[in-house]
C-alpha cells in the first residue's frame, strides 16, 4: 500500500504540510445472511486534495463460512474520494471504485473432496458520512461486488456487504 500512497502524496499539493490524513478502520457485516461481522478493513489518504473533503485507497479483507462446506474470501482494493454534500450538520459522501479477488473452497456434502476456485471482479462502494467533530466522523455504506459466479462458488454474480467505521483526520 505505501507503494501507492507515496504517488498520492506527490500528486496531491505542493504543501503536503497544509494537508491532514484520513484514517478509517471499518468493519463488514455480510456477505451470507446470518454470518455477522465477517470483515475489516481500512481506508488510508489525504485530506483537503484534488478540491475534494479526502482522497484515500481502501482495503479490505471479508471471509464467510457456509455449512463448513463452502469457504469464501473477499479481498477489495479501491480507490475513493470523500466529498462534503451539508454543512450544518457536516455531512459528505464517499465513493469508492476498484476491483475484488476472490478465493474459495469447497467440500461436497459427505465427501473429502476439495475443490478450489480463484478469481477477480470490480468492486464500488458508496458510504454516508456525519461529521462529529473536526478530527472525527462515522461512517456507514455498501459494498457491491461484481465476480462472475461461474468462476466461484458464489451464488450469485453479485456479492453486497454494509460497512461501518470511524474516520480519524489528523
Amino acid at each position: 500500500m505505501h507503494k501507492i500512497l507515496i504517488p498520492l502524496l506527490l500528486l496531491s499539493s505542493t504543501s503536503a504540510l497544509a494537508n491532514t490524513v484520513h484514517i478509517s478502520p471499518e468493519i463488514k457485516i455480510g456477505p451470507y445472511e446470518g454470518t455477522g461481522i465477517s470483515g475489516a478493513g481500512l481506508q488510508l489518504g489525504l485530506t483537503d486534495t484534488f478540491g475534494l473533503d479526502a482522497v484515500y485507497l481502501s482495503y479490505s479483507h471479508t471471509s464467510a463460512q457456509f455449512l463448513y462446506l463452502d469457504n469464501d474470501r473477499l479481498k477489495t482494493y479501491r480507490i475513493g474520494a470523500q466529498k462534503q454534500l451539508v454543512n450544518k450538520p457536516k455531512m459528505s459522501l464517499q465513493l469508492e471504485a476498484g476491483w475484488v479477488e476472490y478465493e474459495g473452497k469447497q467440500r461436497r456434502f459427505g465427501s473429502n473432496d476439495m475443490r478450489y476456485s480463484e478469481a477477480t471482479g470490480v468492486s464500488i462502494s458508496a458510504s454516508w458520512v456525519i461529521a462529529v467533530t473536526d478530527n472525527i466522523a462515522f461512517r456507514a455504506g455498501t459494498d457491491i461486488n461484481y465476480i462472475d459466479r461461474d468462476k466461484t462458488f458464489l451464488p450469485y454474480d453479485l456479492s453486497a456487504m454494509f460497512s461501518t467505521g470511524i474516520i480519524f483526520s489528523f
